[in-house]
């Protein structure tokens, strides 16, 4: 109450000075340079509104000085009070109990915006890094692609296959002939014990 009623007197004050200046600007705008009796009374009366401006002023400036101290130089309005932010629960006992919340600018812990900012951060190089991984996967494979192989060496590729199926072939066959040569060996000593007489009809 002390304050305001402090900033209202400035303010009346600065008001007075005001349209103490004013009246002697107007005075002496009218007298002109007449140099009667008049005249000197509004010369007279010019210089006490003067010295009564100057006694404002001066008045004003202490006020202004009393004022920034007790606002710590801040001649603005005065912060309000933080109001009181806990609320009291009533449990069915009877016992109270008194929950009191963080400042407004407090109400979200330092480590979940770190948090919240670190996964942002983390989804924003994985939607960029993606695509710059696939071109650059893609640029490698494109450069270390499977060497082609000279017309020579495909010929002697194809002649030395060829000879292998040959090869093959021809062992078919020689096993074919061995595999009928042992059936008719076969075929021949069963005919020859079938023909020959046993021991026990001599």
């Amino acid at each position: 109450m002390l304050r305001l009623k402090k900033v209202a007197a400035l303010f009346t004050i600065e008001v007075a000075s005001m349209t103490g200046t004013l009246n002697v600007y107007l005075i002496v705008q009218q007298q002109g340079p007449v140099t009667t009796a008049p005249a000197q009374a509004a010369r007279q009366a010019a210089a006490q509104a003067r010295a009564s401006a100057q006694d404002a002023k001066e008045l004003a400036e202490q006020i202004r000085k009393e004022v920034q101290a007790e606002f710590g130089g801040v001649t603005g309005h005065p912060t309000p009070p933080i109001p009181d932010r806990s609320f009291t629960i009533r449990g069915p006992n009877g016992e109270q109990t008194v929950i009191g919340m963080p400042p407004p600018g407090e109400i979200i812990p330092p480590q979940a915006v770190d948090m919240a900012l670190a996964f942002f951060f983390t989804v924003a190089v994985i939607i960029i890094g993606l695509p710059i991984a696939r071109a650059f996967a893609r640029r490698m494979d494109r450069k270390s692609g499977v060497p082609q192989v000279p017309s020579e060496v495909s010929a002697q590729l194809a002649h030395l296959n060829q000879a292998v199926d040959a090869i093959a072939l021809e062992v078919e066959r020689i096993s074919e002939g061995q595999r009928f040569t042992t059936r008719l060996l076969s075929e021949q000593r069963d005919a020859a014990r079938q023909t020959l007489p046993s021991g026990a009809n001599r």
